[in-house]
């Protein structure tokens, strides 16, 4: 019980055999009061059967007999979570964990006091109901904010601040590229808002007609205009109580952003045909993919609307810019699908597979990774997804074609050509990375940044290409 609050505090076990480690660890723990026991290993110990929100252990001390013990048992209804601690590059182990069910796979190269705080969030977030993964893609049902996980440093600031404005009642505007789930975000904090309980209204404001978005938007009664034959009740109203998700809201007309003002203002609507308004209490997210501040400028976009849309603005980082979190999307989809389209023999993904997801640029965001695991899960012949299970686009690599001059006597001309191509691309990676490692004197942020890369994915590469930074100091 925390002596302030008087809430029931946290628990969890730490089965970690690094001394130094586990000893950190319990320190940071313990001052956020999260009661910590530790036990030499789960050997013989039902996970389901633990007294816990969270079991931790080092996921190099998993056999891979072990896993599904371990697994089940924090998949238990009353069972805790289970969180793997892992190094930084592991992503294929990583896949395997999250696709076998394991809560989180946190990076242990990361400060101790930051992995100390991604524990205390992820067992708060077990005592409340469970976590289903990253950005609430976990079971792709109804998103929770505890759901969201990242490994990126950039995308975890990010959330921070969700966390912050979530309870509150105040109007957010939420941009980002399409596909990076900007609809499900806002869904999210909807319910961890004290607007939970009441609805939670989506409307497309680009997907509706321009001389139906306003009836849709406000209401009409009966007689308003020609085939009003009824009263309708708008979204706005049908929002009473929650809240009211405007999606696309670059795309709404300009007279209709005056009466958009005018509702965020006085908190009621006018429907068409009514004498007098109507009161409403409903909390307004936004969304868009466009440069608003961009569209004030060239009078597309009402100045006054967009201050009043862009209380608090939520910029959702691009899925390039936090390929950490690749693997643990591609783990939790994948055990989705399989489960969803019935295909048991599906059992993974090859180290090849995983190599190509991270290199990819991801132009439609989580949206299409979503769509590539379901693709790789229904064509897999053999138990584990290939790179020829992925679509073209990504094998090419998904941006502009590399300029690399072939010498004609080099073996690989008489490889098969997916084979010659995966090795001219891994030629051209270690000659580029060398020269700049050489040229930044192996400092990693410095070369990521000219590489244009997240320092997790070049760090990547370098494990795979077998390259140190201790080599070009």
């Amino acid at each position: 019980m925390d002596p302030i609050t008087g809430a029931p505090g946290r628990k969890l076990v730490l089965a970690v055999a690094d001394e130094r480690l586990r000893k950190k660890l319990e320190e940071l723990m313990r001052e956020e009061n999260v009661e910590v026991e530790h036990v030499p290993n789960l050997a013989g110990v039902d996970p389901s059967q633990v007294d816990a929100d969270l079991v931790v252990l080092r996921s190099s001390t998993v056999e891979g007999d072990e896993l599904p013990r371990i697994i089940e048992g924090g998949d238990a209804q009353e069972g805790p979570g289970v969180v793997f601690l892992g190094d930084e590059g592991e992503a294929e182990e990583e896949i395997r964990l999250v696709a076998g069910g394991a809560t989180a796979v946190l990076d242990t190269s990361v400060d101790r006091a930051e992995l100390a705080d991604q524990l205390v969030e992820l067992a708060e977030a077990e005592a409340d109901g469970g976590v289903h993964g990253p950005e609430g893609h976990g079971s792709l049902t109804e998103p929770k904010l505890a759901d969201f996980q990242s490994r990126s440093p950039r995308m975890r600031d990010f959330l921070d601040v969700v966390w912050r404005v979530a309870a509150s009642d105040s109007t957010l505007l939420i941009t980002g590229e399409t596909g990076v789930g900007k609809e499900r975000l806002a869904q999210a904090i909807h319910a961890e808002s004290a607007r939970s309980k009441g609805p939670f209204v989506v409307v497309n404001c680009g997907a509706l007609a321009e001389s139906l978005l306003e009836s849709e938007l406000f209401g009409h009664h009966k007689g308003a205009f020609t085939g009003a034959t009824g009263t309708h009740k708008g979204h706005f109203e049908s929002a009473n109580g929650g809240t009211i998700f405007l999606d696309e809201i670059a795309e709404m007309p300009q007279h209709l952003q005056v009466k958009l003002l005018t509702v965020l203002q006085r908190h009621e609507v006018q429907p068409i045909g009514a004498s007098k308004p109507v009161g409403i209490d409903v909390r307004v997210i936004a969304a868009t993919n466009r440069d608003l501040a961009a569209d004030v400028s060239e009078k597309r976009f009402r100045q006054d609307l967009f201050f009043r849309l862009n209380v608090v603005s939520l910029v959702i980082p691009p899925l390039r810019e936090r390929i950490e979190d690749v693997p643990w999307f591609v783990g939790r989809f994948l055990k989705h699908f399989v489960e969803s389209h019935r295909r048991p023999t599906v059992q993974g993904i090859t180290r090849q597979a995983v190599d190509i997801l991270l290199a990819y640029s991801w132009p439609g965001n989580v949206r299409e990774l979503v769509n590539v695991i379901e693709r790789g899960v229904l064509l897999c012949k053999e138990e584990r997804i290939r790179p020829e299970d992925l679509p073209e686009a990504l094998r090419q690599g998904g941006g502009p074609a590399l300029q690399v001059t072939v010498d004609p006597t080099e073996e690989f001309l008489e490889l098969p050509l997916q084979e010659a191509r995966r090795r001219i691309v891994e030629h051209f990676e270690q000659r580029y990375l060398e020269h700049h490692l050489r040229a930044c004197h192996g400092t990693v942020g410095e070369v990521a940044e000219r590489a244009c890369i997240n320092p997790r994915t070049l760090y990547e590469k370098m494990r795979r290409l077998g390259l140190a930074k201790e080599d070009f100091r």
